[in-house]
């Protein structure tokens, strides 16, 4: 007969046996190395660069190369009315006299026209002298009317052939000449002779940008240098200051032009030198100043990061004159601070 079996420990035999087996397969596995740890890495040192909040002297200044340029400069056209150019007398860099030619219209006839008036006159001179000797009053004032009338014709005439003459108004040297010849046409009032009195010069300072001089005004000192030699000037003439004028040309040269008046010029300069300019605009005494660098900006905030120990913080700064590398400091921070560079 069969016997029956409890299950329960038949169970835990076949269990504990295939533990057995287990342990034993896995004593047969090499035993696993521990994990290696991360090097040790020796963080990077911030290398922080500071500068001294310090007391001292800032200077805005306007500098460049101007050139001297006579002051005295005299715009020769034709006032009474345009025509065809005869002849041209004058180059550039010639010396003239005043009364020498400079330039001749076409006289369009009026050389003959002004001979006729000229017999016209001696023949109404002679009739009067007729009438005189015939004691007769009546015609005597009629031939007197007629002398007027041909000396009122000739000197009209007279005077539209002077008008086809430019002359020299001053001595002086020709700066300008105009590029037109023969027969070209020219215009009332158009500029044709610049003439210029090359004993009086001064320094004319342009820049491309028209709003470069807002900063200068007039009676501003100026130091100017020529091959070594320093001499002081004084701002003359800005472009808020410039004479209005019809010329266009001088128009567009007063708005980009700042004119300084040397009080002595140095021996052997000439016109057309180049002088190196600087224009103090704006001087600061005994201020703060701090690099240009120094300054941190963010939208419409101005601060500065300042070391005190081993603390960092930010100090808004109120910002005063600027140079290339410098500004002022009105208010944020104190003399011997210490403050982070860029």
């Amino acid at each position: 007969m069969w016997k029956k079996i409890d299950p329960v420990p038949v169970l835990k035999m076949l269990a504990a046996c295939m533990l057995a087996s287990l342990l034993a397969a896995c004593s047969l596995l090499p035993a696993e190395e521990p994990p290696l740890a991360p090097p040790l890495v020796e963080p990077v040192k911030q290398n922080i660069v500071t500068v001294e909040v310090r007391r001292g002297t800032l200077e805005q200044t306007v500098r460049g190369s101007g050139v001297l340029e006579p002051y005295d400069l005299r715009y020769h056209s034709f006032k009474a009315g345009g025509g065809r150019i005869k002849e041209v007398f004058v180059r550039r860099g010639q010396e003239v006299k005043a009364g020498d030619p400079l330039v001749q219209l076409e006289l369009e006839g009026l050389d003959l026209e002004l001979k006729y008036k000229a017999l016209n006159l001696e023949k109404a001179k002679l009739e009067l002298e007729q009438a005189k000797a015939n004691m007769n009053p009546d015609e005597m004032r009629v031939k007197l009317i007629q002398l007027d009338i041909a000396q009122a014709e000739y000197d009209l005439v007279k005077e539209r052939l002077d008008n086809k003459l430019l002359k020299a108004e001053r001595d002086g040297v020709v700066t300008f000449v105009t590029n037109k010849e023969p027969p070209d046409m020219v215009n009332a009032y158009e500029t044709l002779v610049v003439v210029a009195d090359t004993s009086k010069l001064h320094v004319i300072l342009t820049k491309n940008d028209s709003n470069w001089a807002s900063a200068v005004k007039v009676g501003m000192d100026a130091v100017l240098a020529w091959r070594g030699q320093t001499f002081a000037g004084k701002v003359v003439q800005t472009p808020g200051s410039a004479p209005s004028t019809d010329d266009t040309r001088l128009l567009e040269l007063y708005a980009r032009s700042v004119y300084i008046e040397p009080e002595t010029l140095p021996e052997g300069v000439n016109m057309g030198d180049v002088v190196d300019v600087t224009i103090v605009t704006d001087r600061r005494e005994n201020t703060l100043v701090i690099p240009a660098n120094a300054l941190r900006t963010f939208a419409s905030r101005n601060y500065v990061q300042v070391m005190d120990g081993e603390r960092v913080f930010e100090a808004d700064v109120e910002i005063g004159i600027r140079t290339a590398s410098e500004l002022e400091i009105l208010s944020g921070v104190e003399e011997g601070q210490q403050i982070i560079l860029r």
